[in-house]
């Protein structure tokens, strides 16, 4: 385990031993545990039998091809970040490397400021790995599905929702359509300690003359037809949780209702006048604004602040282009096993197209496209598989670009760095690479943009 982000376990694999013992050395000299390899299969093999942090790992290494390395360790989904150095690295090997699963490459180990950084972002990866796997050990639930994420902005949303979650108060979950708000809200439920059940209610998907029966339930007799008591969802996810999507759907009297559970934690079903105590943590989730309903008057302030206490945004996938592969590869996998058939390789070039789409359906689209890719496609997904929203059209800023020629050089530069920089995650190292300029030059013209 890491104790803090600068140190931990990093091994070299390298089969000159006269430059690995140098980089050793200077590892070393910078507080990092150090150990050397010869090959890759040996380096594996003590990956998987002790807690490895970091492999710095030569282009060079001849006994196994490092696309194999790399698939060997994303399939037996170990916390190891990966760095591979080399001088001859070409731009199609390292932008395939990264989408298998390299943290850095890096050209120039010489350079102390860059080493330093790769290392950290592997340590980073390592981390948050550990993190996912003990969050999914410690929930002791089956079938909950987990976040996968390498970006940064989905670190952030993780360590606020880890945060929050052993805290009964109410969370507000916002963001588009298909971000995986509810995936967000399990897992809060997974690692919060609550023994109940975890329930879910999508608002806007039962009819307002229904929603009260089914959030606070009836006694026999309530109404025609109901010829037996029933509870509703508070009283079913008593000491567990109970997430309330698209809650900006709820009609005004309900909302009063729900405003004197959240405060009272009593519920009343229809029908009675005899309160029942209730012990429920509330998620509440929206695609919508709540704070311009807020101000037309349709959903009450009160209610919103007392649903906000505290407030989590769920980013789009086009703002975490660096989680793409890794999504996509993952739900490729998850419907090779639902439907039992093989699973296919994907090509660079349509993993490119779908890294620079903007997903408008967000998580949700990708997961649905590739279970489509599985079955409609052979043994190697490629470019032609693609649907032609995203094999064909320009997108984003590139669509831009083409309907307001003539650009000027400055701005083709700057649309070349924005769009390289979300290829690569926002790493910066890998850009200046990519670019073949140098990490300084890349801050400058950062600067300048």
């Amino acid at each position: 385990m890491i104790t803090a982000l600068g140190r931990g376990t990093v091994l070299i694999a390298d089969e000159d031993s006269e430059r690995a013992q140098r980089l050793k050395n200077r590892l070393s000299s910078m507080g990092y545990s150090t150990s050397i390899q010869s090959n890759a299969r040996k380096t594996l093999r003590r990956i998987q039998s002790r807690s490895v942090n970091a492999v710095i790992i030569s282009s060079s290494i001849g006994d196994m091809h490092i696309s194999g390395f790399l698939e060997t360790l994303r399939k037996a989904n170990l916390a190891t970040g990966i760095v591979i150095y080399g001088k001859n690295i070409s731009a199609e090997d390292a932008i395939s490397w990264m989408k298998s699963g390299a943290e850095d490459i890096i050209l120039h180990i010489e350079d102390e400021q860059a080493l330093k950084a790769a290392i950290q972002r592997a340590f980073s990866f390592s981390i948050r790995a550990i993190e996912n796997k003990s969050s999914s050990e410690s929930s002791g639930k089956e079938g909950i599905p987990q976040l996968l994420y390498r970006s940064r902005i989905m670190g952030d949303v993780v360590r606020r929702a880890r945060k929050v979650a052993p805290v009964k108060v109410t969370v507000l979950i916002t963001g588009e359509s298909g971000t995986g708000k509810d995936v967000l809200a399990k897992q809060i439920h997974a690692i919060s300690g609550r023994t109940g059940s975890f329930m879910a209610l999508n608002c806007a998907a039962i009819p307002e003359t229904l929603l009260e029966d089914e959030l606070f339930g009836h006694e026999r007799g309530a109404y025609t037809g109901a010829e037996r008591a029933r509870e509703g969802k508070f009283e079913a996810a008593s000491y567990g949780t109970l997430l309330l999507d698209e809650i900006g759907e709820i009609p005004p009297d309900t909302q009063v209702k729900l405003l004197r559970i959240l405060e009272d934690s009593l519920v009343t079903r229809l029908g009675s006048n005899q309160p029942r105590p209730v012990d429920v943590r509330l998620i509440a989730a929206t695609n919508s604004n709540l704070k311009s309903a807020v101000k037309t008057g349709t959903f009450r302030e009160d209610l919103y602040y007392r649903l906000k206490v505290v407030e989590i945004h769920m980013p789009p996938l086009r703002a975490r282009k660096g989680d793409i592969p890794m999504l996509a590869m993952s739900f490729l996998r998850e419907a090779a096993e639902k439907h039992n058939l093989p699973l296919p390789e994907i090509t660079s070039e349509a993993l490119e197209h779908l890294v620079t789409f903007s997903w408008p359906g967000n998580v949700r689209q990708l997961r649905n496209l590739m279970e489509s890719l599985l079955i409609i496609s052979g043994s190697v997904i490629d470019t032609v598989d693609l649907p032609p929203e995203i094999a064909d059209l320009p997108s984003g800023e590139t669509q831009k670009l083409f309907t307001e020629l003539p650009i000027s050089l400055d701005e083709l530069e700057n649309l070349a760095i924005k769009k390289t920089l979300e290829i690569t995650g926002g790493n910066r190292t890998r850009a200046a690479e990519l670019l073949k300029i140098g990490r300084r030059t890349l801050q400058r013209k950062l600067k300048e943009m």
